[in-house]
């Protein structure tokens, strides 16, 4: 099997030759793409664009290099995923819900940090999302104070929006190895270290432009999974489409796992 760095090699080859938009088949094997082809065939039944090709190429080599980063676990050792919301977002809507029960069928004990009261409409506000990100934080201390890291055998952090930059600020000011799920994380997330960690990003989020996300994720080589016309919530409006969006997104969380 070629590895990725031969995969995004040929495909830039045949990007110069046919350019970006040429279709091509791909050969996918437990969700990895591992070859392609020009024309279709047993191996090769996935139409998709070079450029498109080239994407989920690059996303899966970022991917693994993310679980690499993760040190395999202490089996006889405890397992602990926090949750840390977001300011509206509670640990009882969609993502955090569903996300917190795969990671609980996965062995892993469950706590969810309370922020208190924190400031209303922080929006376009930066010394409202400061004051709201330091009180925030500040509870986060009091609320994990007492957990000893170094009896778990495997950490997991999962947030949501402010959540993402205080998940991201903790791990960082106490040297943990964690792995993080990253839900529409803030452009600050992004000012901390963030080896192990995955994103989910909605296209329309107000929070969060979608190139600037891109970009600062792409420089600390963070896989980044967007979801077209999403909101701040991974939801478009449509009752169907957000739970195909809420299927896919926890297809890829309960791999990570």
């Amino acid at each position: 099997m070629k590895s990725y760095e031969e995969l995004l090699s040929d495909i830039e080859e045949d990007m110069e030759l046919m350019g970006s938009s040429h279709m091509v088949y791909a050969m996918e094997e437990d969700s990895i793409i591992t070859d392609y082809d020009y024309l279709p065939s047993d191996s090769c039944t996935i139409s998709i664009t070079l450029r498109e090709l080239q994407e989920k190429i690059h996303l899966q080599m970022l991917y693994a290099k993310t679980s690499a980063h993760i040190p395999e676990a202490d089996k006889n050792a405890p397992k602990l995923a926090v949750v840390f919301p977001g300011i509206g977002y509670t640990a009882d809507k969609p993502l955090l819900y569903y996300t917190s029960r795969l990671a609980g069928k996965h062995g892993y004990k469950i706590r969810t940090v309370s922020y208190g009261i924190l400031p209303e409409n922080v929006k376009g506000d930066p010394e409202k999302m400061k004051q709201a990100f330091d009180l925030a934080l500040e509870q986060t201390e009091r609320s994990l104070g007492s957990i000893d890291w170094n009896s778990y055998g495997s950490i997991l952090f999962i947030s949501k929006s402010i959540g993402t930059v205080i998940s991201s600020a903790y791990a960082s000011r106490h040297d943990l190895t964690v792995k993080s799920i990253l839900f529409t994380p803030l452009a600050e997330t992004f000012s901390f270290p963030l080896a192990g960690s995955i994103a989910f990003h909605g296209t329309a989020d107000p929070w969060a432009e979608t190139n600037s996300i891109r970009e600062l994720a792409a420089q600390k080589d963070v896989p980044l999974f967007l979801t077209q016309n999403a909101n701040h919530s991974l939801e478009t409006g449509d009752v169907l489409t957000d739970i195909f969006i809420l299927k896919t997104t926890m297809e890829r969380v309960q791999r990570f796992i």
